[in-house]
This record gives structure tokens, sequence and C-alpha cells, in this order.
């Protein structure tokens, strides 16, 4: 039997006519484990604290080609509403790409990295071998210990088995896909004890290993006999038990928010979860199921855990966590769509302005359409708002763009309009992030909690997107001002408090946009010294975004902001933590730049900085060479190049600074005045 179960793969596979045997002998309850040996553990006293883990599998559901697939979780998250007494949310399965296995791997190690930083990128095949003395090992298991240690990060795969004194124990039901095993199992790859049997007995089961496990797993079946099973796990929980019910990672591709539920956590009975990894309401981390398990047993929890414990607040909701993630899964497929639409429709403008007015209509086309580049970023917290369809929000970024575009040019005098987008652009996200960023994670923008990197504030795009707003807001608002003290005071001064908005981890918890915005901040500044640049000069301006981390991380430790900057770097256990990071962030920036076209797109980037540099008289002949605006255009570049060698995103900010900085070229060298130049003899 040992052999026939050495045969059972994890993943899902066609079955060869044979295996269809073995499962059906082993679903059948043809065997049943081995008895424990002598030395089982001791029963647990009464009240003792236990905690329960059982995985609900969804019923499978057939893939419908569609540009924006529906979840197929839904029915899980319906079921586990059915439950009053559970509280309810939704788990962040993986960083990244998802990878089932890799998704209850980072359940046992409470941390994780992006699977690109893995070699080999998926784990292998595991197998789960019942042994003599009621236990089990997972076969394969040297191989994931061995990835772990390669990956730029401390990995303990195992480590949540291996902190409860005594391991794990694990019910389920006999077949082909027992992979949620892997959280029973300790840094060996044993699970304590095992039983497996019948899908009507297996919360009887579940219940019997509580009472000598405090950690048990439970594998329920799927359908009618899964919920069942829930149902009699809730009838059954003792006092001092945690019951925590999950979704079973499914076999699919794609970024995953599996529903989550849990009875007897402590806080808000019947209520929304939530963890500080997320400070999402309604949703936590896969790897937050290490610490929440370990704290209700009262264990220490190992500093190598990045995850934070499980809360339950007021305010349970099954719809509202529908509707996030069903926002949250066309976040990412909308973006490019909305961008191209937009550029397409400001062609068609300029195309047919031109037509009408010459070089009146074309001018004034290229303005607000530079003025409609400035709004998006406003424009996509009103359509994050409001969640229309995907038609919908195409043709309203595009239409909400370009009308204010025409107002913002109408009413404010050129050069000065793109104050007018870039000030509420930064207003409209400081507000937000103040509320907690509910807009921002769900605006075309922002970071995307569904693929569990960052689930609040402020993400790689919209650092490199507010330090735009920023240099361009002051470069118009300083127009004809000329060099001075004041105007190097307030270019830094607004660079230095934007950067702690963004930086300061109750807000916009982005380190990274500490050192874009103050590359850009300091940049600009010293463009603006009477003196010109000079070697001191250039020193305070690279100097500047260390001034900010350090600001920063006094802010932080003082209001106690426990943001992602705080726990890896400044709470980082040796440079061997540190030097984890920063070989973790190149590494995944490597493989972005050489991603797809963007090799080519980074190129033209250059390409593009490069003709700026040498025709930067002409860029800014038309607004007399003002020294804010060529400040503002500096602080652009210094912004975009800061961004790409300070983040793991690669080259992205880069050309995201270059095309601000091309629209913005745009609409100054659009002055409405017509002049004899503007007509030469024909």
């Amino acid at each position: 039997m040992v052999l026939m179960l050495a045969r059972l793969r994890f993943a899902a596979r066609p079955l060869a006519p044979a295996a269809a045997l073995v499962a059906l002998a082993l679903t059948s309850g043809l065997w049943s484990p081995p008895k424990a040996a002598a030395q089982s553990p001791s029963p647990l006293s009464a009240g003792a604290p236990r905690v329960l883990l059982a995985f609900l599998p969804a019923a499978p559901v057939p893939e419908v080609a569609s540009i924006e697939p529906k979840l197929v979780y839904q029915p899980v998250l319906g079921r586990l509403d059915a439950r009053a007494p559970l509280s309810l949310g939704l788990s962040s399965a993986s960083q990244g790409k998802y990878d089932r296995i890799q998704a209850l791997l980072d359940m046992t190690q409470g941390t994780r990295v992006s699977l690109s930083t893995y070699s080999p990128k998926r784990p292998p095949p595991l197998v789960l071998l019942p042994d003599a003395s009621g236990g089990a090992r997972l076969g394969g298991w040297a191989a994931v210990v061995a990835r772990a240690a390669g990956a730029p990060a401390k990995l303990q795969p195992g480590l949540l088995a291996q902190t409860v004194p005594g391991g794990a124990g694990y019910a389920g039901v006999p077949g082909f896909s027992r992979a949620d095993s892997i959280v029973a199992a300790d840094r060996s790859g044993r699970v304590a004890e095992v039983s497996l049997g019948s899908a009507r007995t297996v919360a009887a089961r579940a219940q019997a290993l509580l009472a000598r496990r405090a950690f048990v797993v439970a594998g329920l079946p799927d359908g009618a006999a899964g919920d069942a099973a829930l149902d009699r796990l809730i009838a059954l929980r003792r006092a001092g038990e945690l019951l925590i019910v999950t979704q079973t990672p499914p076999v699919i591709s794609g970024a995953q928010l599996l529903p989550i539920a849990t009875l007897g956590l402590g806080g808000t009975p019947a209520g929304r979860l939530t963890s500080e990894s997320t400070h999402v309401d309604g949703v936590v981390a896969g790897i937050d199921i290490t610490p929440t398990v370990l704290e209700h047993l009262g264990l220490a929890v190992p500093d190598v855990v990045k995850g934070q414990p499980i809360t339950s607040e007021p305010g349970r909701s099954a719809a509202a966590l529908e509707r996030l993630a069903d926002r949250l899964r066309v976040v990412v497929p909308r973006r490019l769509p909305a961008l191209w639409t937009l550029l397409t429709t400001w062609l068609v403008v300029l195309l047919a302005a031109t037509l009408v007015a010459d070089t009146r209509g074309l001018r004034w086309a290229m303005r607000i359409g530079a003025l409609a580049i400035l709004w998006v970023p406003t424009v996509v917290l009103i359509t994050a708002a409001l969640r229309p369809s995907r038609l919908a929000e195409l043709l309203l970024v595009t239409a909400l763009a370009l009308t204010l575009g025409v107002l913002a040019d109408r009413l404010v005098r050129w050069p000065r309009g793109p104050a007018v987008p870039a000030v509420a652009g930064l207003v409209a996200y400081t507000l937000d992030l103040a509320f907690g960023s509910p807009l921002i994670i769900r605006s075309l923008l922002g970071p995307n909690p569904l693929y569990g990197s960052r689930f609040y504030g402020i993400g790689n795009e919209l650092e490199g997107t507010l330090a735009a707003l920023l240099v361009v807001a002051l470069g118009a608002l300083l127009f004809r001002r000329g060099r001075s003290e004041r105007a190097v005071a307030i270019f830094a001064g607004g660079g230095l408090l934007l950067a702690l908005i963004v930086g300061a981890g109750r807000l916009g918890a982005d380190v990274g946009g500490v050192i874009t915005i103050g590359a850009a901040a300091g940049a600009a500044a010293v463009m603006m010294l009477p003196g010109g640049l000079t070697r001191r000069s250039a020193a305070i301006a690279i100097l500047a975004p260390v001034a900010g981390l350090a600001l920063l991380a006094a802010v932080d430790l003082t209001t106690g902001g426990d943001s992602h900057f705080t726990r890896t770097v400044l709470h980082a256990d040796g440079s061997g933590a540190l030097w984890d990071i920063v070989a973790r962030r190149y590494e995944l920036a490597g493989r972005q730049a050489i991603r797809g076209l963007m090799p080519a797109v980074t190129l033209i980037a250059i390409l593009a900085i490069a003709v700026g540099v040498r025709q930067r008289s002409r860029v800014l002949e038309r607004v007399g060479g003002d020294a804010a605006w060529l400040a503002a255009l500096v602080g652009l570049i210094a912004a975009g190049i800061a961004g790409s060698l300070f983040n793991d995103s690669g080259p992205v900010l880069l050309i995201f600074e270059t095309f601000f900085a091309a629209a913005l070229v745009l609409y100054l060298r659009a002055e409405p005045k017509i002049t004899e130049a503007d007509h030469p003899a024909r």
C-alpha cells in the first residue's frame, strides 16, 4: 500500500486506468492507516488551546474564455457565508505568480518571495508516505528544502509544525490531491500523525487528533460532503479551539485570493478578517496563518516569520468581499487598454483640430492631450469608486481626462495649466492614503493586493506618478520666479513632505518612493540654486534620498507604523537579511528589464532623454528657458533613474517619467500665441 501511495501526486494530472483503480480502493475505505506507535502523545487537557486548519476545496469549474474571467472561488465564499458564526475574509495565496504547492509551502514558513527568485521556479512534486508509527513523511521534501535555501531570503518550509510541540496531525480523505497535508509537515518533511478514511468520518477523525495534537490540518471533501464535514467541525469545536477554514488552493493559473473563515479567533465574533500584513478590511495573507496559529497556542513566533496575526473586526459582508475581489481581478487587464484608448482618442482629436484650425488647432490639441495625461491619476480614483464595466471604464477615463484637460487649458493661462491636475492629484492621493487607500488599491494605477506584494499604500507605478506630479506642480507655480534660495526651499520642502506621506508606514508605506521622490525634489532643488550646479550642490542632491530614509525611519519607529520598511529593514536580523533583500530586489528588477518588449521600450526612453538633453534650449524656447520648468524636467529624469535603480520593477519608472516628460514638453511647445515664426514663407 505504501508503494501505491508513493505514486500519488499532489498536482492534478490525467489518471491512467491503473491509478484510477488505486483511487477507487483508497476512497472506498479499503485502506486504513497503521496504528500509532506506543510513544503517542499524552491527551491534551480540557480547554487547552488548539488549532484546526481545514481546507475546503471548490467544486471544479470549467475555464471560460473571457477578457475578465470571474473568480473560481465564489462558490466557496458563499458556502462559508452560510455558516453565520464564522468571521470571513479573503487570503492572498502568493506573491506574484501563483503556484498551489508554493502557496501551501508559504503557509508552513510564514514568509514568501516571488516564484521568479527560486531555482527552479516551481516546487518539486511531493508524495505523502505513511509509516508504521502512524505518521507520514513527504517524499521529495529534501528538494523543497534545497530549493528554499537557494532563494534570496530566510525560508524554512515546515517551520509552523516544527514550532508546535509534538508536531501536527493530518486528517484527510485518500485520493490524488492531498496537497493540504503539506501544512502539517515539519522542517524534516514529517507529519507526526496521519488519519485517512472516508469523507463521512473526516470531522470526527480530525477532532480525535485534536485530543492529542495542539495543531491539526484537515483536508475536507468537496461538494455536499465537504459542507457536512464543515458543519460537523463547527458543532464539535471545543473550548479553547481555533477553527480556521480556507479554500484549498486550486489547480489553476493566475493570482488568487482564497476565501478564509475563522471561529474562536477572539475580537469581533462573526466579523471580517484583516491583519497588519495587509491593512485592508477583509483581506489577509496566506503567511499570516503561521503567526495566528502560534499566537493562539501561546508559542513564540520565530523572527523569520514575516506574516502577522489575523484579527476579526466588525463589518462582516461576503458581498463586499466579492465586489472587492471582482474589482481587483480586472485592474491589470484594463491598464494598458485604458491608456491606448486615451492616446488613440487624443490622436483623433489632434488630427481633427489640425484639419479645422491649422497650427492653432494643433497646439490646442497638444495642450489638452498633455493636460489629460496629468489628469489620469485623479480620474482613475473616480472610476475606482464607480466600479464600471470594462467598456465604461475605458470611455470614462478618456472622456473625463480630456474634458478636464480642456477646462484646465481654458481657465488657467499657459504655461501654468499643469499645476491644476498636478495639485489635484497630490491632494486626492494624500486624502485617500489618510483613509487607508480604499480607492488607490482599486484604481488602475494602484498596487494590486491580488498579487500579494503590496496590499495598501503606494506601489512602484504610483511613486513615479506622484514624484512627477510634485515637480510639475512646483515647476508651473514657480514659473518666471527665477533661481533663488526660496525656490530651492520650496522644491526641497515639497519633496520632504511628499516623501513622508509616501513612506510613512501608516500612509503610503513605500520606502522606494522616498528615494524616488527625494531624487526628483533634490535634483530640481539643485537646478534652482542661484549659483548653479556645483560639487557641493550635487552632493546635496545625491544625499537627499538618504536623508529622507533616515527621517522616515525616525517617524516610523516613533509612530509605530509597522511598515514593510520597519519589519524588513529596520528589524532585519543582521547584514545577511539585508543582503537578501537587496539581492531579491535586483534579481526581480533584472528579470523585469529583459521581459517582453521592455528592452526596446527602455532604449527608446534613454534615446528620448538624450535628445531632450541635447536639444534643451529648443525644448524650453517658448518659455524663455525658464529655470523652474527646467528644474521640473530634470526632476522627472532624476526620479526615473533613481526609481529604476532602487526598485524591483526594473526600468519601468524610467519609462513612466520619460512619458510624463514627453507630455510636458508637448505642452510647453504648444504656446497659444501664434507669431510670424509659426508661418514660414511659402
